[in-house]
């Protein structure tokens, strides 16, 4: 942590702190200029805020002498185009140790970006342009907190502040709730199971029937706006190549190393993830809607039980960062192949699209307005979507050690044999469209 620290101290000395306090409650003993992790934000911005924007904190602890704000990186693993700061505000006057409050303060940035690229192993110098499209990432979810969220019926958490980034003016940031209780993201593992699957189906259908039957000032706030981020994750095309830190670990290389080898020029093919993403749902006929373009267990909050366990139901959906124009399929696709096994995968592949197919047409017919695809039509956008994703999948073994590294041994190795298998089933279903259905695609990409 302290080379993190250090790192972006460095990237902030020469940029103006970021203090909103204009007045003090008496009792106050914080230092307002002291920086959060190291960032130009300041106890006194973040309790400025709190004491401005954020209801429960009003309510709760308004009129409390704050002592001192600390900050912890809770972001590892967690994405790549920001870190996540957990803050707790500690108060003068506490009852107990665990009379705090915490929020979370979001930075964009390139270092959580930096640091995955170290783990998998991938040299990429970070440029303007890569600047740029982090930039681009964090307008992108500023304004989904903005101008859409409110409009989508979708849980989302609260945004206090939100600030943008200017590369070497200001850095940006979202003030959020802490939701830390209130949910929990499953992540890579475990799996997903078929009822949270269905409750996140029926939350797009109605999304995207609003987004389908919007009028023209709505699509104004989206439409064409955000298609930059279509291609988000094309710089893993050239990293989904490097599959040996797979044939390392998976036990089975007799398997592996032929169908790698097989299909890694399809899979590195950036012109068929430019297809793909940009184009095939536009050949298929299909009217595009609003994608999270990121929709996996790291960006879902499941609410906890009355016994503090996970639920069906969901919290919030977070991190809109890559938000986009696009198939209704890109989404499910990405749930499927990164947060469930690949027997549960191919369980609801068997039927989630016309579950999908069928709860948009009830909303489309109870808005007046008919359903504009047909199930044919997204099953094949679905496969078109899936193929972009399946060396992704892979090349993210290398990391899988990371979550696991405070389990026993044993357990460890079990959870990466189960990753490994789901490794195997999204390659194979790779083969058996590469090899028919979608045979023409290896042929013009692939070959």
């Amino acid at each position: 942590m302290a080379a993190d620290i250090g790192e972006s101290e460095n990237k902030s000395k020469t940029l103006k702190p970021v203090n909103g306090l204009t007045k003090r409650i008496a009792g106050d003993v914080f230092d307002e200029w002291k920086s959060l992790y190291g960032y130009t934000f300041t106890v006194g911005f973040l309790i400025e805020s709190l004491r401005t924007n954020d209801e429960e904190y009003k309510r709760l602890h308004g009129n409390r002498p704050v002592k001192d704000v600390d900050a912890y990186n809770m972001s590892k693993g967690r994405g790549f185009c920001s870190r996540v700061l957990r803050c707790t505000v500690s108060f003068v006057d506490p009852i107990s140790d665990s009379d705090v409050y915490t929020t979370i303060l979001k930075v964009p940035g390139t270092e959580a970006f930096e640091e995955l690229n170290e783990e998998l192993g991938i040299s990429y110098a970070i440029e303007e342009k890569t600047i740029n499209t982090f930039v681009f990432f964090h307008q992108t979810e500023a304004d989904f907190y903005n101008y859409l969220a409110s409009t989508l019926d979708v849980p989302y958490p609260k945004v206090f502040k939100i600030l943008p980034w200017i590369p070497g003016e200001s850095q940006g940031a979202l003030h959020m709730e802490d939701m830390t209780g209130k949910g929990i993201v499953t992540g890579f593992y475990p799996s997903m199971n078929i009822t949270q699957i269905k409750e996140v189906v029926r939350y797009w259908a109605h999304m995207h029937k609003i987004v389908l039957t919007g009028d023209e000032s709505h699509k104004e706030l989206w439409k064409g706006k955000y298609n930059k981020n279509q291609l988000a994750y094309v710089s893993c095309t050239g990293g989904a190549v490097q599959y040996e830190s797979l044939l390392d670990i998976c036990k089975n290389r007799e398997y592996f190393e032929p169908i790698l080898k097989k299909y890694q020029k399809f899979s590195g093919s950036r012109e068929y993830v430019e297809y793909a993403c940009c184009q095939s749902w536009k050949d298929l006929n299909l009217e595009p809607v609003l994608a999270h373009g990121d929709l996996w267990g790291g960006n879902i909050m499941w609410k906890l039980d009355k016994n503090g366990e996970v639920s069906n139901e969901v919290a919030a959906f977070v991190d809109w960062q890559l938000m986009h124009e696009g198939s209704p399929m890109t989404d499910l696709v990405m749930l499927l192949i990164y947060s469930t096994d690949g027997a549960i995968r191919r369980e609801a592949e068997e039927f989630i699209i016309e579950m999908y197919h069928d709860l948009l047409e009830k909303e489309m017919k109870e808005a007046g307005k008919s359903c504009p695809y047909t199930v044919e039509q997204l099953k094949e956008s679905y496969n078109y979507m899936f193929l972009t994703q399946v060396y992704a999948l892979v090349m993210f073994m290398k990391v899988c050690a990371e979550y696991f590294k405070n389990d026993t041994a044993r357990l460890a190795e079990s959870k990466i044999d189960s990753l490994i298998l789901r490794c195997k089933h999204a390659l194979e279903d790779m083969d058996r469209l590469l090899a028919g259905p979608l045979k023409h695609l290896m042929e013009k990409f692939g070959q």
